[in-house]
């Protein structure tokens, strides 16, 4: 029987919804704030957590995922801490327009992409999970958030679920904007549960 004690609960989310005038894949370029939507969907996002004991706050430093943790943070009157680990995946797609991603069906992880520097899924899983890890050792039994980007928590949800992390293809359904998962993680280390949040 696992001490409630020792649980650490991590909401890890997804950003809001973001300005994109251009209409091109993004990844890691600079920019793309938060919509007038997407400002609305994290302000909710805020409230959801208000009676939670949240005690820390980390994001990507990319703008959309850190005005997203702002609006949490704001609620319980935390800073919020960036980790360069939660950034969004490295890719020479970035840049591409949307309509050529809908093309190739979003397929990030092909050996020719991987071969000019992109990362593979495992990659990012690899990085999230060791970022998560920290977080949770750094914060045992405690309420924390964690800010990132769709695929990134999509290859956590996964993985933590204990399945097979072969391609995008099983990221389906895909994780909403301004949502994500709660996961419990007792003192070893070990995956308890993950739940849709808000549920």
């Amino acid at each position: 029987m696992t001490d409630s004690s020792s649980v650490t609960t991590i909401y890890l989310l997804r950003h809001g919804d973001y300005e994109n005038p251009l209409n091109i894949f993004h990844g890691r370029l600079p920019g793309f704030p938060l919509s007038t939507e997407g400002l609305r969907q994290v302000k909710q996002l805020g409230q959801y957590t208000a009676h939670l004991p949240i005690t820390a706050v980390y994001a990507s430093p990319l703008t959309r995922t850190f005005q997203t943790a702002q609006a949490i943070a704001d609620v319980h009157h935390l800073t919020v801490q960036t980790d360069d680990r939660l950034m969004d995946l490295v890719t020479p797609l970035q840049g591409k327009p949307i309509a050529y991603m809908e093309s190739i069906n979003w397929s990030f992880y092909r050996h020719e992409f991987i071969k000019q520097g992109g990362e593979s899924l495992s990659t990012v899983f690899r990085r999230m999970d060791t970022c998560i890890r920290e977080k949770v050792a750094k914060h045992p039994g405690q309420h924390i958030v964690v800010v990132s980007h769709g695929d990134c928590v999509m290859a956590v949800k996964i993985k933590y679920l204990g399945l097979p992390l072969r391609s995008r293809k099983l990221m389906y359904p895909y994780v909403p904007v301004a949502s994500g998962y709660i996961i419990r993680m007792d003192g070893k280390e070990i995956v308890l549960s993950v739940a849709d949040f808000p549920s």
